[in-house]
């Protein structure tokens, strides 16, 4: 049986009016993976720094240890010495494995503490700390700038240096908060590979719903100041939380009705002393004092409606961009469509940034042209939540002077505005400064997303959100009217969202290919394999006896597979069109409401949908390769 590294019994915190924990319990084992999700400002990150000591519940929490235990952090808001080099501050992390192979070395080689050290570093591949050093600054792509100053990195590039900190000292227990935010997906899908693989056990905060299903052994979310664990995958989270608030709704519509049927009894004022009434009159008080399930407001996440836009929107002709000898874009062409949602993806620092401020005007490029129609009327929400005032209050940073809002036709308070961003009367009232990153992000978004525009430029939008701010963002852009470009590293918001993925290659090269996120990837690896093979090596098979040759024969379709191999790629169509469907409503956020009596119907459904695409691929897949050979 796993040993418990943390267990909190009768946590309770609250902060001002809002209450954080209510009486209630988390624990996490050894071993164990555990997502915790929940609402921007729930109390996510707090529960990671009471683990490490950093903050205290309240009184009465009875929070137990593992004796020794080590945790190493990664917060939303870490520090790194700026007077360091990235190898030295990730050096910094190595104290502790330092500090086992001096004991090992100067204790009794018969004695437990020997044995036991000997089992750590053996567990932790740590006898050579520094290529150990070498490995991880090599797989989260700082090896080629480990003497760089930390002053002057970037945000991506600080993310990975306190990863690597926080992962190389080997801890019992990784705390991670938001892992993935400015992270390519190349170092996001080692991050998964290296936790996959790893006998620490991980509690990590996240929104990226690929690295939840991929990582997590189990997800734990914190609603209201309850801690509700649920294993298996986002999708199953999603059915068993529906399953929960449905009993949950059951036993309060039954409560309510016991409450109308004896509130005329209760009035007319039984005599208590009586001992028949006693017993009912207590009863009465019990139910009447249970408090009813609390349900979250969501978002009224509303994009103006666009300006029409005409049939051209943004044409690239053979556009070059250089920066000294480094090629960032090669002769590239693209015209988007209107009403296209193009995602942007490629690792971090290949030209992302680049191409977008040559769409929208910013910078010219070395060769070619970029046109842009009269009627495109761009607005970017870039990678730093545009620059907020740290000063001002939620409401002076949105108003800019203004009393009213307007979305399109409509005309709104600023007050009424912010309400529809879940900013209670208090948070409105809030300086910038005191704000959660959610909040910021949620702030972000309101104010660029008032400004209207018809081409929409959203660099890393999911960074900060949590997993229903993203459902409705989400469900907004894919009714957007208008033109979409998405930067992002979000592998899950690209598959829900883009009609079409355009993918920095090598060498400044950028490849388009329609479709979501998942079949851009597959059409990669397809080019890899076929760029690695393209050159075999021949070698020279053993002699075989002519006799036993038996050439083979290319099988020919019959005139039942050719009619099912014209019309396969239909039948895909219809069977994802049936997947995505199914994910989307699973994904609504009234989803209880609507589909709650049907959750278990409608995840046999999703399964069998699933399965579905899965056949109709594989036999695809064999009736084209017969199809080729004949």
């Amino acid at each position: 049986m796993p040993d418990v590294l943390f267990s909190a019994e009768e946590l309770s915190l609250s902060v001002g009016r809002q209450i954080l924990y209510n009486q209630t319990e988390f624990a996490i084992s050894t071993g164990e993976k555990v997502a915790l999700v929940g609402r921007n400002g729930c109390g996510k990150s707090t529960l990671l720094r009471i683990i490490t000591g950093a903050e205290s519940p309240a009184e009465g929490s009875r929070l137990t240890r593992m004796r020794n235990l080590r945790c190493a952090d990664l917060p939303q808001d870490f520090e790194l010495d700026p007077q360091l080099t990235i190898a030295e501050n990730v050096r910094a992390g190595l104290q502790f494995i330092y500090s086992q192979l001096e004991r090992y070395e100067n204790s009794d080689i018969n004695s437990a503490a020997h044995a036991d050290i000997e089992h750590f570093l053996n567990l932790h591949d740590a006898w050579v700390p520094e290529v150990r050093l070498n490995t991880i600054l090599d797989k989260l792509h700082l090896a080629d700038v480990a003497d760089k100053s930390c002053a002057n990195l970037s945000g991506g590039e600080k993310r990975r240096v306190a990863l690597a900190k926080a992962i190389i000292s080997a801890p019992d227990l990784l705390l991670l908060d938001e892992p993935t935010n400015h992270l390519d997906v190349n170092t996001i899908e080692w991050i998964e590979e290296f936790l996959n693989s790893t006998s620490t056990a991980c509690l990590f905060v996240t929104h990226d719903r690929c690295f939840l299903d991929r990582v997590a052994t189990r997800i734990v979310e914190l609603d209201h100041g309850k801690f509700y664990s649920y294993s298996g995958s986002y999708a199953d989270f999603l059915a068993a939380k529906a399953d929960r608030e449905l009993k949950e709704d059951i036993f309060e519509a039954k409560r309510q009705h016991f409450l109308r049927s004896e509130i005329d009894w209760v009035r007319r004022s039984p005599k208590a002393r009586l001992k028949r009434n006693m017993g009912r009159m207590k009863r009465f008080e019990e139910i009447s004092n249970i408090a009813k399930p609390l349900r979250d407001a969501d978002m009224e996440l509303l994009i103006p409606a666009p300006p029409r836009l005409g049939n051209k929107t943004v044409e690239l002709k053979n556009i070059s961009k250089s920066f000294g000898d480094r090629k960032i874009i090669d002769d590239f062409s693209f015209e988007f469509s209107p009403g296209a949602r193009i995602g942007l993806v490629g690792p971090n620092g290949i030209g992302k940034s680049t191409l977008v401020k040559i769409i929208t005007g910013e910078i010219q490029p070395d060769s070619g042209s970029c046109e842009t129609a009269s009627t495109v009327q761009f607005n970017l929400i870039d990678q730093n939540r545009t620059v907020l005032d740290q000063e001002k209050s939620v409401a002076e940073e949105i108003s800019e002077g203004l009393e009213y809002v307007y979305l399109g036709s409509e005309k709104v308070t600023v007050w009424t505005y912010l309400k529809r961003f879940l900013f209670e009367d208090e948070r409105i009232k809030t300086r910038i400064k005191f704000l959660s990153g959610g909040e910021k992000a949620r702030i972000a978004l309101a104010k660029i997303l008032k400004n209207g525009g018809n081409f929409l430029i959203l660099d890393e939008p999911t960074n900060d959100l949590d997993l229903s701010s993203l459902r409705l963002l989400e469900e907004a852009l894919a009714s957007f009217l208008g033109c979409l470009l998405l930067v992002s590293h979000d592998r899950y918001f690209l598959n829900r969202i883009c009609t079409g993925i355009l993918s920095f290659d090598a060498n400044g090269k950028i490849i388009y290919t329609p479709g979501d996120y998942d079949y851009a990837l597959e059409k990669r690896r397809e080019r890899e394999i076929a760029n690695t093979s393209s050159t075999p090596v021949r070698k020279s098979p053993p002699p075989t006896p002519a006799a036993q040759i038996q050439p083979e024969k290319p099988k020919k379709l019959s005139y039942k597979e050719q009619k099912e191999l014209d019309g396969i790629e239909d039948a895909i169509i219809a069977a994802e069109e049936k997947v995505a469907e199914l994910e989307a409503i699973f994904s609504s956020p009234d989803f209880f409401a609507k589909y709650g009596h049907q959750t278990t119907e409608l995840q046999t459904q999703l399964d069998s949908a699933r399965s579905t695409v899965e056949y109709l691929y594989s036999r695809w897949q064999l009736l084209s390769f017969h199809e080729k050979r004949k």
